[in-house]
């Protein structure tokens, strides 16, 4: 069975034919070819289709409608914003990284690459979708996240590489925190309440009583939770310790 986009999707593709009324496009990743109608090219009047694409432009596109009968995938170019552009791009950096990653391992371990694809690739994908995923599941969470999908002699090996290969991408949150203390020793009080053995949470002072805080984390709802856990135990040590504080979040 042929393998389609979902509507929906965001892909990557290159313009192939510029015609009067829309674009031609072959997808990356489906070995397939897509049409741009010239009201999806952008949200303005399209006087000439030309001064908005050019032939062999890298583009990401929304699909609009799949049509497998007629072997139809209806794309769009104004549904993109830079931030889906963006992320489909680094997504697809990731996957291709991935197969590359596939491909070293099967020719380092001398086994075929069709069945690389068949007991590790295909069984991946499956659970995941994307390959990176799959291994980013496994940097977060060890290697046991392939047991039961991939054959338990490939384990150590797959999990080794990848560990050398991908790092784990984290984002950040931040915020500031004014804090004072009015016991006679204020000032080693604070040092103790804004103590952490947590090597992602970076406190650095700006001028008294104001400091900085800077979380590291691989997903945000993980990262908004350390600052929530933080703000509270110092919150509770200088209410302890005749002292108040005041968080106040740093928005982007």
């Amino acid at each position: 069975m042929e393998e389609y986009p979902e509507e929906g999707e965001f892909v990557i593709g290159t313009i192939v034919e510029i015609h009067p009324y829309g674009v031609t496009v072959r997808l990356d990743e489906y070995e397939k070819k897509g049409m741009i109608p010239i009201r999806e090219i952008s949200s303005g009047w399209v006087k000439n289709i030309r001064t908005h694409v050019k032939m062999g432009q890298k583009i990401v596109a929304k699909v609009m409608k799949v049509e497998p009968s007629k072997r139809y995938i209806s794309l769009s170019l104004r549904r993109v914003s830079e931030q889906q552009k963006k992320r489909t791009i680094k997504q697809h950096k990731q996957e291709k990284k991935g197969r590359k990653l596939l491909e070293y391992f099967a020719e380092k371990n001398n086994i075929p690459m069709n069945e690389i694809i068949e007991k590790i690739q295909k069984p991946l994908i499956e659970e995941y979708e994307y390959l990176f995923e799959a291994f980013e599941d496994a940097l977060l969470n060890g290697k046991d996240v392939f047991r039961g999908k991939i054959p338990d002699e490939y384990i150590d090996d797959l999990y080794d590489l990848i560990c050398s290969t991908f790092e784990i991408q984290k984002v950040e949150i931040k915020a500031t925190l004014a804090i004072e203390c009015y016991e006679p020793n204020g000032v080693e009080v604070i040092k103790e309440a804004l103590k952490t053995d947590n090597p992602d949470i970076e406190i650095r002072l700006l001028g008294s009583p104001k400091y900085s805080v800077r979380i590291k984390s691989p997903d945000y709802k993980t990262a908004e939770a350390m600052l929530e856990e933080y703000s509270e135990k110092v919150s509770k040590y200088m209410h302890d310790h005749d002292g108040k504080v005041e968080f106040m979040r740093v928005k982007k």
